[in-house]
């Protein structure tokens, strides 16, 4: 709403003894502002109490404040002409001492709202004094709408509640788009506040202002815009006053009512802030590319946030919002789910996996959008049911315009969903990954990077070493720990390891790729997963945690899969390790069975459980931003899981000063013996590879590289050109 549509008195004069009084203007023109300049000779205490009426919604509209005033705040709107500046700066401070005793609750609010604006840098405060030493007796004030729409006031209203309420006072308008007398009377009015608030009019005294400012964030409280408003509704239910004022405070309330009515219904940036610049650039880069494209995000840095940032600028745009959102898992269903909910898009919200009865609303959907096709609607599924029959019949009823949201989007390669790709007709395409690319399978990087129509370096990147260079994750320090193998399983890995190289082409020093081969690696793999040792590694690593930090608060352990030798759960086995060395602590097994996701985080969050034990459930997406300890018993030669793994432990939080990942990292010994060294050399490199990506951001970098320099140069292999291969992460 502008200036325009405001209905102001016919002689654009407001009166304390009059039909419109001075409080009338304010409460009809602060919600509408964008930019306020007040050039005042009182500003006192009981005056805020009037203003909190309307300044909530000021903020709310973006609003920015500029006072040129003699005070700011002071009890009984004392006479200050013989007053000088140290004197004011002691009478500033009683009253502030003042006002923390008295404080009332529009008081209280006002003080928030102006918090708000001292945080969001949207409040300049000028106190001043005309030279030599004499008040400012001016009442004047600019007011702009953003809509090339300002106002000018003079008058004899003081700021003060009498001036406002009660004495016999009056103040005029002038409008920029009335008579050419109201545009002469405000022409250069705002230029003149705003040269005195910049200090470049030379005759007046600039006070000190810092104080004020100070006083204003230790006594207002941190609420959000939303909070604000809420506020100042239930101040203005509770107004106590009478006859024109309380009809004034009637109808702003039932303005301000529907006003929030619409507010929580409207979709919006969560978090009661903006989207950080390298999320808005996402946005322009995804824009630039015709609305499709592929962000590689590392873990950590808010890829949902950022997609739904894109859903959220489209529907600025448009007034709708259409989307399907796919997931991995039932984990991140529930995940995204409460980010949608964040960014207040309510209306018809859908989830599919087999936990919800979802035909019956997806037909209804259907029915829907045969009347409407701009309906809004969110469809978040898992990739599983994503890709059966039963909810593919259903995508052609989805209109072209729909934005279609991959998570994970590594998902999108496998056979089953490639097949799909031809059929979707979605104009809209955003992929999510910090990992875009899939292990050894070309076709299915092609059909990810066709359909989205990017290729790397991507559409919008944002590395793990720019994200911690810039705070949005936190350092970390990394401790590579060798682990052998038991005599045991080194014959049964050797043996192995002699029936994989009949199978070595030494002139592309490659592996044949068949079943047995493939067989007889996994086979393999289980070994140097499985291996005993680590247990012994991770009993060592834990009683140095113990020694050094005297507990194992906010620490996750990825342990292997399966059952050992004696038939015994590997997972239970750590477990029970850790009882034997730590019974106080307190540990919880995170599987894929685990109920109540949200109550388990929440619970380690608050230190109730001290110790999150997993094997994959932690990979994809899930956050524990208050985990400070990673230990990394489970090896794996997949880039994407040791790099989402790795971002688990590296998201901020308040209390986290810095994260510690311990990698249990087993290296065979196998001699010299030359029909195997080869093959040995490429499993060495796979496990030197994660080395070097966790090293290589780490804060002691050279330290955890020296560990494994020594086995990399008997196989031939230089680490810090490994390094180089690979780039940036």
């Amino acid at each position: 709403m502008d200036y325009r549509k405001i209905k102001f008195p016919n002689n654009f004069e407001y009166s304390s003894d009059g039909d419109h009084i001075p409080l009338d203007f304010y409460l009809d023109v602060l919600p509408c502002s964008k930019e306020i300049y007040l050039k005042l000779g009182y500003f006192s205490s009981k005056a805020i109490q009037v203003l909190a009426y309307g300044f909530a919604q000021f903020i709310h509209n973006g609003g920015r404040l500029k006072i040129v005033t003699n005070h700011f705040l002071y009890e009984n709107d004392v006479d200050l002409i013989e007053v000088t500046g140290e004197q004011l700066n002691e009478r500033f401070f009683n009253d502030l001492e003042w006002l923390r005793d008295s404080l009332l609750d529009t008081t209280q609010h006002f003080m928030d709202c102006l918090r708000f604006l001292v945080a969001n840098g949207r409040l300049e405060i000028v106190p001043v004094m005309l030279l030599p030493n004499r008040m400012v007796h001016y009442k004047q004030g600019v007011f702009l709408d953003g809509s090339n729409n300002s106002i000018f006031i003079e008058g004899s209203c003081n700021f003060t509640a009498n001036g406002l309420l009660e004495n016999a006072e009056s103040i005029s308008m002038f409008r920029s788009w009335g008579t050419d007398f109201e545009k002469n009377k405000i022409k250069g009015r705002q230029e003149e506040i705003s040269k005195i608030v910049s200090k470049q009019n030379d005759e007046y005294r600039y006070l000190i202002s810092d104080h004020i400012l100070s006083a204003v964030d230790s006594i207002g409280k941190d609420k959000s815009i939303v909070e604000l408003l809420h506020s100042e509704l239930d101040l203005l239910r509770k107004n106590t006053y009478k006859d024109k004022i309380k009809e004034a405070l009637k109808s702003h309330e039932r303005a301000l009512s529907a006003k929030l009515s619409l507010l929580e219904e409207t979709p919006k940036f969560p978090f009661n802030s903006a989207p950080r610049k390298y999320q808005d650039d996402a946005y322009e880069s995804w824009i630039e590319e015709g609305k499709k494209g592929i962000f590689g995000m590392a873990t950590g840095t808010g890829k949902t946030i950022t997609a739904l940032n894109c859903l959220l600028n489209e529907y600025n745009d448009s007034g709708t919002y259409q989307a399907v959102i796919l997931v991995p898992s039932k984990v991140l269903l529930t995940q995204w789910s409460e980010e949608v909910a964040l960014f207040n898009f309510k209306k018809n919200i859908y989830y599919v996996s087999s936990d919800y009865k979802w035909k019956q609303r997806l037909n209804q959907l259907s029915t829907h959008l045969m009347l409407d096709k701009e309906l809004p609607f969110i469809i978040i599924s898992t990739y599983k049911t994503f890709a059966s029959s039963k909810f593919q019949k259903y995508l052609k009823d989805l209109p072209v315009e729909t934005l279609l949201i991959a998570d994970e989007a590594h998902n999108m390669g496998s056979s089953n969903i490639r097949q799909i790709l031809p059929k979707l007709k979605f104009g809209k395409r955003l992929a999510l990954s910090a990992t875009p690319r899939r292990n050894y399978d070309d076709d299915g990087n092609d059909a990810i990077e066709e359909f989205f129509n990017s290729k790397e370096p991507y559409t919008y990147s944002f590395s793990m070493e720019r994200a911690i260079k810039e705070g949005v994750l936190c350092n970390y320090d990394y401790y590579p720990h060798i682990v052998s193998l038991t005599e045991e399983e080194m014959e049964e890995y050797v043996e192995i390891s002699k029936k994989l190289a009949s199978f070595f082409n030494f002139d592309s020093n490659k592996l044949t790729k068949s079943d047995i081969v493939e067989k007889l690696l996994l086979k393999r793999k289980r070994i140097v997963h499985k291996a005993f040792n680590k247990q012994e590694a991770f009993i060592k690593i834990i009683k140095e945690q113990l020694k050094t930090n005297g507990n194992l608060a906010h620490s996750f352990v990825y342990t292997p899969e399966g059952i050992d030798a004696d038939g015994d759960n590997i997972m239970s086995n750590y477990l029970n390790a850790l009882e034997d060395v730590s019974p106080s602590t307190r540990a919880f097994a995170y599987t894929s069975e685990s109920q109540s996701r949200e109550e388990v985080m929440q619970n380690f969050e608050q230190g109730n459980i001290d110790m999150l034990f997993s094997m994959k459930c932690l990979d994809e997406g899930v956050d524990i931003p208050r985990a400070e300890l990673a230990i990394f018993c489970s090896s794996t030669g997949n880039p994407r899981q040791f790099i989402q793994r790795r971002g688990r432990v590296l998201r901020q939080h308040p209390d986290k000063e810095k994260a510690v990942i311990h990698d249990l990292v087993v290296i065979p010994n196998v001699g010299n013996e030359e029909s195997i060294f080869a093959i040995e050399k490429s499993l060495i490199k796979q496990e030197l590879t994660r080395v070097i990506y966790f090293a290589s951001l780490s804060r002691n970098y050279y330290s955890s590289m020296e560990v494994c320099t020594q086995i990399a140069q008997k196989y031939g292999l230089d680490m810090f050109a490994m390094q180089n291969e690979l780039g940036g992460h």
